[in-house]
């Protein structure tokens, strides 16, 4: 399916809940049911939308015969506003990704590593230690020469002939929950890699400090756990570049 088809079928599908009123339930029901039907077979069968749609509460939970109409009609048109959100969540990933093309092409690599980071220094120095100890080239944004060039371009021209990426997901951003989340550019570049290089070919991090939320919507990367400068996830790290294909040595770890 072309990404053309998938914004058409999606923007008639938003139209449609758009146009859903209160208490009809079989235009709701098959609007699920269609957008599911939609993420299955123009996303994946067991990508996280689904159950994102499926959480979507359309009535009240508790109530009673004293409870107005007036609150069955908020929580409807609540559950309304989410379906819709979650639809352009889902437009917005499609848009974002669809002509993101691989770099790694027959087996060939580079020896550059980008590193995603929010305002953790220490981890990303850690990790810039841990890649440069290994031969490889660590690449940090804001590290490179602007050149002239906006954000956006400079990200993109410098993620061009990477062959590896490294997410730090840090405590950055506090919620309404009072848990951390990591700086949403870090999350919406991480997605980028995935798409650009493959999951086997991104590793995130996330700091065990403070708790953080990990992105349930990006399935199948891997998530490790960074402790200390001198943890395990080093040679997680290690492993998982080996199994992308670089000829890199654990050993040089453990050597002072």
């Amino acid at each position: 399916m072309t990404t053309e088809r998938k914004l058409q079928i999606l923007c008639n599908l938003i139209e449609q809940v758009e146009n859903i009123t209160y208490r009809t339930k079989s235009d709701m029901v098959r609007c699920r049911d269609d957008a599911k039907s939609f993420v299955r077979n123009a996303i994946s069968n067991d990508s996280d939308w689904i159950k994102r749609i499926d959480s979507i509460k359309w009535s009240l939970s508790l109530f009673t015969n004293m409870t107005p109409d007036s609150a069955f009609a908020n929580a409807w048109n609540s559950g309304k506003r989410d379906f819709l959100n979650v639809l352009a969540s889902i437009k917005s990933e499609i848009e974002i990704y669809a002509d993101v093309k691989p770099s790694i092409k027959n087996g060939i690599k580079s020896d550059k590593v980008f590193i995603v980071h929010g305002h953790n220094n220490e981890i990303k120095l850690a990790v810039t230690s841990l890649i440069s100890q290994l031969g490889l080239t660590p690449i940090i944004l804001h590290e490179q020469p602007n050149k002239g060039r906006t954000i956006i371009e400079k990200f993109e021209k410098l993620s061009e002939d990477v062959s590896f990426a490294v997410v730090l997901l840090s405590a950055d951003d506090m919620m309404q929950d009072g848990r951390y989340r990591a700086r949403q550019n870090v999350i919406l570049e991480l997605g980028f890699f995935i798409a650009k290089l493959g999951r086997e070919n991104v590793v995130a991090l996330y700091d065990t400090a403070t708790e953080i939320e990990i992105p349930s919507d990006i399935t199948g990367v891997l998530y490790e756990p960074y402790d200390n400068p001198n943890g395990v996830w080093r040679f997680e790290v290690v492993q998982e570049l080996k199994a992308a294909g670089f000829d890199v040595d654990a050993n040089v770890l453990t050597q002072n």
